[in-house]
């Protein structure tokens, strides 16, 4: 009686180009699962927040009142840019002076915009350190009044993304 499963002597395993091509598929593979699981699925996780801005005359300036925030940011985290084309001029407010559970103002201090003194003042409604609807900032100029003939542009930046927020236009 003869064997029917007799065992080949000539038999390989998997030839050798196909071996190396499997084992550089599956180190690619390894690797990129390591990358993603080193970095995170989500990628860059710092999102510019956005709102938007309205503004109302007052004397010698300007009061911006912030919409709705779309991410919960500090005071810390922005920076008011004010520019009248030329020159710019930047507050950050402190969280630190915002913070106070009730109506905190703070007065970021003057800066030289060309041939003006301009003051910027944050209001923070409910004093709870964030950026919220109603809060607002009012620009004022110390004396002279913002030109009439110069375009003013005010820049919310969220400084961990580097992201600008919002941003408005005014003339004097």
């Amino acid at each position: 009686m003869k064997k029917t499963w007799a065992i080949r002597k000539d038999a390989e395993g998997v030839s050798p180009v196909i071996a190396t091509i499997l084992m550089v598929a599956i180190t690619v593979v390894l690797a990129a699962v390591l990358y993603v699981m080193v970095l995170g699925f989500g990628g860059d996780t710092t999102q510019t927040p956005t709102t938007s801005l309205t503004k109302d005359s007052v004397t010698a300036g300007q009061k911006l009142t912030f919409a709705p925030v779309s991410v919960d940011t500090q005071w810390d985290d922005i920076t008011i840019l004010l520019s009248d084309g030329t020159d710019t001029v930047q507050w950050t407010p402190a969280t630190a002076n915002l913070d106070d559970g009730v109506t905190t103002k703070e007065q970021c201090g003057d800066e030289a915009l060309g041939s003006l003194t301009v003051y910027c003042n944050v209001t923070d409604l409910t004093g709870n350190g964030y950026v919220n609807q109603g809060d607002y900032l009012v620009v004022t100029t110390g004396g002279t009044a913002f030109s009439t003939a110069t375009t003013y542009t005010v820049s919310i930046i969220h400084a961990p993304s580097a992201g600008e927020m919002c941003q408005l236009n005014f003339q004097g």
